[in-house]
């Protein structure tokens, strides 16, 4: 939660609701003999934060009484924010989504000798800009007209005025790239589920991928993060190289760096209790000669991925739909079919069978694939358990035997 006098006061300005600006105006003449001070606080619509300590110092009126009244925030000649929504606070999970979007595909750049830097989302999806847009409202107030919109060729990103800069600024202290400041989830997110199910809907909609492929049983969500690791090469590389073809030294070595991002996002993930991998793809070049490594964490599985769906509603309007459609045609349709009339074929030829003669009818790696569905048809009572398992000898198992209900 950010307040309006932790910003930087020598350079962002509020404006007051004009019968409490007179009414704090009155009781500062009596008490002020500064004429410069009561200058700077009634002739201008807009106020410095440094200003308004003084004045709250001088009448001991507290700064929370002020901030109920501010009707505007912002740099001195900034769009700023119009009727904002003091105190701001991110502990929402529209504010953990607006976190994660500067930090996945924004950028708070570094100061320079003219300027303070600046807040950027770049992102070329309509949709996902939208819902960024949404979130800053919800959790900055004001409107989207105060966000400019520069739209390039190679490019199409939101940028914020310099306030919400700053208020960034309080919530994500590291500057620049990602890849290179190795940033950090900040610890609000970790919180509570709310605001840990917004994390990882905008890290899909901005680094992930929904891979649903109709005509096959695959399905997952998968995202990356990369890290900065030229420190530890000495010569530049020309072409990606997977970690398991460098030397064992070296794999041990990238092995040994860790990505803030990807830790957190494993533990916000065991926290909400989905399942999921971790891959090292090895490293990879970039247009400047940096070498990166790069991590993917893959979540799988249909029981798995309905269970992250309950939780989340991806920013993106493609991702989204591919993921209502994973986990509403994530039916195996055609294998029932064909295990029962295989399951039917047994029965009639064999009269009594087991997992393992259904195992090599559907050419399963294992045994254990056809526990469930042999497990189903008893239930639907098109088989019946003669024999439980049993182990012979102690030394090996023999399956359970099943018949067919004529």
């Amino acid at each position: 939660m950010i307040h309006f006098w932790q910003l930087p006061d020598n350079r962002n300005y509020i404006i007051l609701e004009k019968k409490f600006k007179s009414k704090i105006f009155k009781n500062v003449k009596q008490v002020c003999k500064d004429r410069n001070l009561l200058r700077r606080f009634n002739r201008k619509e807009k106020v410095s934060i440094k200003t308004i300590k003084e004045i709250s110092k001088i009448t001991k009126i507290y700064l929370s009484f002020f901030e109920k009244n501010i009707l505007w925030i912002g740099g001195c000649n900034s769009k700023g924010i119009s009727k904002p929504r003091l105190p701001f606070n991110f502990a929402s999970r529209e504010g953990s989504r607006f976190i994660a979007a500067i930090i996945n595909d924004g950028c708070i750049t570094q100061e320079g000798d003219e300027n303070y830097g600046r807040l950027m989302y770049d992102n070329f999806d309509e949709t996902i800009r939208k819902s960024v847009l949404n979130d800053y409202v919800k959790v900055f107030g004001g409107s989207f007209k105060e966000v400019a919109f520069r739209n390039y060729e190679r490019k199409k990103f939101l940028e914020f005025s310099s306030v919400v800069r700053d208020i960034t600024s309080k919530i994500i202290v590291e500057k620049g790239w990602k890849c290179e400041s190795n940033l950090k989830i900040p610890a609000f997110v970790l919180r509570n589920k709310d605001n840990m199910c917004g994390w990882v809907e905008q890290t899909i909609a901005d680094e992930g991928e929904v891979k649903y492929y109709p005509s096959k049983y695959r399905r997952s969500i998968i995202w990356r993060r990369s890290l900065d690791v030229t420190s530890i090469f000495i010569h530049p590389i020309k072409m990606d190289i997977p970690l398991k073809r460098m030397s064992v030294k070296m794999q041990n070595n990238i092995q040994k760096k860790l990505c803030n991002l990807i830790e957190s996002e494993k533990d916000i993930l065991n926290r909400l209790g989905i399942k999921y991998r971790i891959y090292n793809l090895g490293v990879y070049s970039t247009v400047k000669n940096k070498i990166r490594t790069r991590w993917q964490i893959s979540i799988t599985g249909r029981e798995n991925l309905i269970k992250l769906r309950k939780l989340i509603k991806i920013p993106s309007k493609e991702k989204n739909i591919k993921f209502y459609y994973i986990c509403t045609e994530f039916k195996r349709y055609k294998e029932p079919i064909k295990i029962r009339q295989n399951i039917i074929n047994l029965g009639i030829y064999k009269k009594r069978f087991t997992s393992v003669d259904l195992q090599k009818k559907m050419n399963y790696k294992n045994v254990g694939n056809t526990y469930k569905w042999l497990n189903k048809f008893v239930k639907e009572k098109l088989l019946k358990k003669i024999k439980n398992s049993t182990y012979g000898n102690g030394h090996y198992r023999k399956p359970a035997e099943y018949i067919l209900i004529k």
